[in-house]
């Protein structure tokens, strides 16, 4: 079996990568990580080959020393990228940089999940450049989507310039933004369904391509991270049972057998093109289902 081949056939998986190179001096580029969407690594052709383990929808925490986990992404290409553009390398020590390309689906740079948390969850500190997170990774994680909620509740906070908010004016604040979502996708896709052409607003669903939990305050409110759709098409997006391709063509679980199809008149296309944003989105969404 090929290197390739194994990348292919191995279940999706959760790496720490440390943000803080040894010729850095100490300081970390974490915002340019951010800005221009990437996961750096440095120092010779042993941390290439680090890189080059990782695969399409596998998840990057954004390590720093001394702060913590600032960031959760997926990886959103198939290999590494050598750099040697000065314009593109994230480090101006650094004559060579290796690059992964990377959808950030959290920033936690104004919460943390600190050092200390992380041992108290993991049992140790992060020892390399790149490793694989085994040990407590669903309390990890579990903390990181927490975090992220907070994070998004004090925008919401910031937003109101009011006293604390309250659960019930949380609530009604997070349906206001969700009308907003609604009424600008159903506007990006004449307002119909996305797949059928069916015009009944009041049916229309609008799905999220990156489910609300795993999405930053941003990417909720996007209209690219969606779909409207009739309510049957809605759950079988929402549960990964269907997605769709760049050119819109419609991907089928292996879990929806043939009389399913013919029960749904599946399978069905996206009845107009997508932009560059709409189609990175549904690339998550096909990665993390493993629709191909």
């Amino acid at each position: 079996m090929t290197k390739t081949t194994k990348k292919l056939v191995r279940e999706r998986a959760v790496f720490l990568i440390d943000t803080d190179a040894k010729s850095n001096e100490g300081f970390s580029y974490h915002d340019k990580w951010f800005e221009k969407e990437v996961a750096v690594l440095s120092g010779g052709s042993r941390y290439l080959e680090k890189l080059e383990n990782l695969v399409r929808g596998d998840t990057v925490l954004m390590y720093v020393k001394r702060k913590g986990i600032l960031g959760r992404g997926i990886i959103v290409d198939d290999e590494a990228l050598k750099v040697t553009d000065v314009t593109e390398i994230v480090s101006p020590r650094e004559p060579i940089e290796y690059h992964r390309k990377v959808f950030w689906t959290g920033d936690l740079r104004s919460k943390p999940v600190t050092l200390a948390e992380f041992v108290a969850l993991n049992g140790s500190n992060p020892r390399h450049a790149l490793q694989e997170l085994r040990t407590g990774q669903a309390e990890v994680m579990a903390l990181i989507n927490e975090r992220s909620e907070e994070i998004d509740l004090a925008e919401i906070d910031r937003q109101t310039d009011s006293a604390p908010i309250t659960e019930a004016l949380t609530t009604s604040l997070a349906r206001r933004k969700q009308g907003k979502y609604r009424e600008d996708l159903l506007n990006l896709w004449g307002r119909t369904c996305a797949v059928t052409g069916c015009d009944l607003e009041p049916i229309l669903r609008a799905s999220h391509a990156l489910p609300w939990r795993k999405a930053s305050h941003k990417q909720r409110v996007d209209p690219n991270n969606g779909l409207p759709l009739i309510p049957t098409l809605d759950v079988l997006f929402d549960a990964g049972l269907i997605g769709f391709s760049d050119e819109g063509t419609m991907l089928r679980s292996a879990s929806l057998q043939e009389r399913h199809c013919e029960e749904f008149g599946l399978p069905r296309s996206l009845r107009q093109p997508l932009n560059a944003s709409q189609k990175l989105y549904l690339q998550i969404h096909r990665e993390m289902y493993g629709l191909k």
